[in-house]
């Protein structure tokens, strides 16, 4: 019984998470913390797919590990470079 609730809680949790991503790439409103608080997944999937820059700096400030945080910065630099 167990297992199966513990898995249950997991996709419940990804599906949130999925959804949170979602909702800030169509320019939904969203909460600084619902993001530092997501999931190493969710934070480095942010980095990756979100353009908004309020969303990277959020994470180059408060990411969950120093790769979020590093990756968040990089990716600020590169579009301070484009702009």
């Amino acid at each position: 019984m167990a297992e199966i609730s513990a898995e249950r809680e997991f996709l419940a949790r990804r599906l949130r998470e999925w959804t949170l991503l979602r909702s800030i790439a169509v320019g939904e409103p969203w909460g600084s913390e619902e993001v530092t608080t997501g999931s190493d997944w969710f934070q480095r999937k942010a980095v990756e797919t979100l353009p908004s820059p309020a969303v990277l700096i959020l994470l180059a400030e408060t990411g969950r590990t120093r790769r979020v945080r590093a990756d968040a910065s990089r990716r600020l630099r590169q579009r301070h470079h484009r702009d």
